[in-house]
Formats: C-alpha cells, sequence, structure tokens
C-alpha cells in the first residue's frame, strides 16, 4: 500500500513501514512540511497514497468528505512521545489491511478504530 506520512510524524517511521512491504514517502521528503492542510491531502490523494497523520483538523468530514481523497488515518496516541506514537502506527499497519482505509477517514486509539465513509 502506498502511504505518505504527514510532517508531525516521524521520518524515522519511513523505514519501519517498508518493512512491512509498503511504499512510504514523507511530507517533509518532498518538501511539503509548510504545505496547507488541503495541500498535502490533495498531493497524497494524487499520488494514491494515504495519509497519517495525528492532525485531527482531518476529522472535519464536512471539509475533507472521504470520498473526496484516497484515505486519512489520524492516530490518537495516549502519550505523544516518539515512542508512543511509533507503536501506535507500527501496530496499526502489523495488523490492518490497508485496502479498507482507501477513501475513508479513520481515527486509530489504543483500544479501538472507527472509520468514516
Amino acid at each position: 500500500m502506498k502511504i505518505k506520512l504527514d510532517h508531525n510524524l516521524s521520518r524515522h517511521l519511513q523505514d519501519s513501514l517498508e518493512k512491512f512491504g509498503h511504499d512510504v514517502d514523507t511530507a517533509f521528503d518532498e518538501g511539503l512540511a509548510g504545505a496547507t492542510d488541503k495541500e498535502l491531502l490533495y498531493e497524497a490523494s494524487n499520488q494514491a497514497r494515504i495519509l497519517f497523520t495525528l492532525d485531527t483538523d482531518f476529522l472535519n468530514l464536512k471539509v475533507y468528505p472521504p470520498r473526496n481523497h484516497g484515505g486519512v488515518v489520524v492516530f490518537r496516541p495516549t502519550r505523544q512521545g516518539a515512542l508512543a506514537i511509533s507503536n501506535i502506527v507500527e501496530g496499526f499497519v502489523r495488523s490492518a489491511d490497508l485496502k479498507k482505509y482507501r477513501k475513508r477517514t479513520a481515527i486509530v486509539e489504543r483500544t479501538r478504530i472507527r472509520i468514516f465513509k
């Protein structure tokens, strides 16, 4: 699956997610670190990538309706430290069928995943 990491997620996640067989790029590496949310989501969708982010602005389904993008997964770890964030992202990728998240918005928490169509 093709994934784009938002600038608020560590670029170091790229290597670990690629070990699971995914094609991963980052907003930072593509010069999108200062891009608006709309620009970032447009680029991710244009490249058929699911956007991984910590940014809850993407949960506004009136502004970012799932049918208009390639997919957004918003991670909500219980702690904001680098290890906690890496653990929740890697745990999700390890156990999820990412195809189910195309053209959807999802919230991934420690104990549940909510998907919006």
